[in-house]
């Protein structure tokens, strides 16, 4: 038996290195992990390994033990979905991404977190970030001091991030490409569009109709792709569009309030003539709830040459959703829905009858291709 272990290592010691680099590359930290110590050589061939950490749950702090035996600099990716006591932030300087999503985060580890200083870090995102600290830590992460790499920024979860413009926070991030907040308020997204004059994509919903009151002045000329969820499309579009005239990509969900479907489109058409000229697709996510006959799907799209894959799926009552990118109607977004808090003065959740806009509850961070475009 021995001899049979010890031809096999001599077989295995003739390989080159670089065939060892890409075996480990699909084999888990976990079990990588007992590779170390075979011999010098193994050993130096797996610190060139670069880590993928995914840490789910633990039975024990000492699970996480193993993790001691890589040097920081092999950690790239970081996913954390439990509180990390064990771990350092401060010390993994090569991390590119870091993905945090668990209840109940600490105040030690949120000023953990704004305290490491991440030089390579691309992608950061975030869920159930506490109402108490959301905007404080908001600009903390946007403030490009300890993260100076940083692309692509995601706050979601299950509370809305409603920021409030802060004037200590005016400095400007010339970095951040992608942003995604799960709710957004008109002011906020003023003062957004003020500190990220490079940010191409936007993801967020609002949770009230904009004003008329409250002008932008300014052209946001870099935002080539918005993803939306409105209260009121068609007049909320209406006072957004104007501003942000190098548009390229564009996804609406919200409800159909106009009395007839067609003039809602014909409102969108117009609107993508005048200020969208730029506009190469339009996807959509829109409800309607009445006894209205349902218009001929084929009249719709032919308004504009971004409506032709536009359909009707039925719900189970009078419940109609006109979308590109659904190929039935979610059962899950039925028209009376539970409103969430929009402040941390609201925390009573009340019963409404109407549409509340939500983005799609997908990982953004992982539709996202090698350049940052949504997928």
């Amino acid at each position: 038996m021995n001899s049979i272990q010890t031809s096999s290592l001599h077989w295995l010691e003739m390989f080159p290195d670089e065939i060892f680099l890409e075996i480990f590359k699909y084999v888990k930290p976990i079990d990588l992990h007992s590779f170390i110590g075979h011999n010098q050589r193994i050993n130096n061939i797996i610190r060139d390994v670069k880590l993928n950490i995914i840490i789910e749950f633990l039975h024990k702090e000492d699970d996480l033990t193993y993790l001691m035996s890589f040097l920081p600099h092999q950690f790239i990716h970081l996913e954390l979905n439990i509180a990390w006591k064990v771990l350092d932030l401060h010390s993994y300087t090569r991390l590119r991404s870091l993905k945090i999503n668990h209840y109940g985060l600490s105040k030690s580890e949120l000023d953990h977190i704004l305290t490491a200083k991440l030089p390579c870090l691309e992608q950061f995102s975030i869920c159930n970030l506490p109402f108490l600290v959301e905007n404080k830590f908001l600009h903390g992460v946007l403030d490009d001091k300890h993260f100076p790499s940083l692309k692509m920024c995601q706050f979601s979860g299950s509370y809305c991030y409603i920021l409030i413009p802060n004037k200590q926070y005016q400095s400007l991030n010339l970095t951040i490409r992608t942003l995604v907040l799960n709710f957004l308020n008109q002011s906020g997204l003023i003062s957004l569009l003020n500190i990220l004059p490079n940010l191409r994509r936007l993801e967020t919903s609002f949770p009230v109709s904009i004003r008329e009151s409250e002008n932008f002045n300014l052209n946001h000329i870099s935002l080539e792709q918005l993803r939306i969820g409105l209260v009121d499309p068609s007049n909320d579009l209406e006072k957004i569009l104007p501003y942000i005239p190098n548009l390229k990509q564009l996804r609406v969900t919200g409800k159909i309030n106009e009395q007839s479907i067609l003039e809602h489109f014909q409102k969108l058409t117009k609107m993508f003539c005048m200020y969208t000229s730029n506009l190469e697709k339009f996807d959509c996510e829109l409800y309607h709830y009445g006894c209205n006959k349902q218009i001929d799907i084929f009249i719709i799209q032919q308004l504009h040459p971004l409506f032709k894959m536009i359909q009707c799926h039925s719900g189970n009552n009078f419940e109609q959703c006109y979308t590109t990118d659904l190929m039935e109607f979610p059962i899950s977004k039925l028209i009376t829905c539970e409103f969430r808090p929009i402040s941390s003065d609201m925390r009573s959740k009340t019963k409404h009858l109407g549409y509340y806009p939500e983005i799609n509850k997908y990982d953004s961070i992982q539709h996202l291709d090698n350049d940052g475009d949504w997928v």
